[in-house]
């Protein structure tokens, strides 16, 4: 199999990202495997101005388990996550499930931890009123995705599209509005028929009155996603440190950080709970061998 073209696409552009980030004042990748400041990567998950208040819980268990003070970085995409911890100006992250495989092809990261128990799947939001009952009446239509790198805002999607026999690159128009949030009010907004969203994003916008559930509804939904969230680490990063932060979140005073994923416990990672996002991958044609070996 072949290397999606949009995927590759966006491989390239966030590789130009963190080399203009590179060349500029984003960061210093100098420290060496155990830096005094760990520079921690958050997901791009939603246009929210207190996202690093939001995700504080989990920063905090990182600082308790290394003993080292964290500086939060902000991220535009996964797929920047994955070039900027390459290049050393990221050391741990908040990561998304699917495209984890993608960054241990592409970066050599090492995943530490995964959140589950999370009530987690993969919904098609749509305009009521215009058509859409179905995810079969997607086709020819306008879907605002989330981000290239998303597991339950572009991936799980996807795959549904593609086994519902509707090409997601050739039998609509698809556009990345860069967050969960964003997506949603595109649909309200009207410039895109539909998005792609996690369920419980869809749930909180509709429960704090963002948009009206009689609006915009859920035509379509995946199976349950059994990972929500991975915290990884850049490859060279010292294994005491990682060590650390599994520590931090499987056995330390955690409530606070799994409320923020809406999870019921944090595991140490194993390879195994990656299986089904290879799997999923191999079948939309992400060819995570050849990436490796970009």
């Amino acid at each position: 199999m072949s290397i999606n073209p949009v995927l590759r696409r966006n491989l390239a552009a966030a590789a130009c990202a963190v080399i203009l980030c590179g060349v500029t004042a984003c960061g210093d990748t100098t420290q060496g495997n155990a830096p005094d400041v760990l520079k921690v990567g958050l997901p791009p998950s939603e246009a929210n101005a207190n996202l690093q208040a939001k995700f504080e819980p989990l920063t905090l268990l990182i600082a308790a388990g290394t003993g080292k003070t964290v500086e939060v970085k902000p991220t535009s995409d996964y797929l920047s996550i994955v070039e900027a911890m390459r290049s050393g100006l990221i050391d741990v992250a908040m990561f998304s499930p699917f495209p984890t495989p993608l960054a241990q092809a592409v970066a050599g990261v090492e995943p530490l931890v995964v959140a589950r128990g999370a009530a987690y799947s993969s919904v098609f939001v749509c305009r009521t009123g215009v058509g859409i009952n179905s995810i079969d009446d997607l086709r020819g239509r306008k879907v605002a995705f989330v981000d290239a790198g998303s597991t339950s805002g572009n991936y799980i999607p996807k795959l549904l599209l593609k086994r519902a026999g509707i090409d997601p690159e050739t039998d609509i128009e698809g556009i990345y509005a860069g967050g969960h949030d964003t997506a949603e009010l595109a649909v309200k907004q009207g410039s895109v028929d539909c998005a792609a969203d996690a369920r419980s994003s869809y749930q909180t916008m509709v429960d704090k009155g963002v948009i009206d559930g009689t609006q915009q509804a859920i035509v379509a939904e995946s199976d349950p996603i059994p990972v929500s969230l991975v915290v990884i680490a850049r490859k060279d990063l010292d294994p005491a440190l990682g060590q650390g932060i599994v520590r931090a979140f499987v056995g330390g005073k955690n409530a606070a950080a799994l409320g923020v994923v809406g999870a019921t416990r944090f595991d140490k990672a194993q390879d195994s709970d990656f299986a089904i996002f290879r799997d999923a991958a191999a079948e939309l044609g992400v060819d995570l061998a050849e990436l490796s070996r970009k």
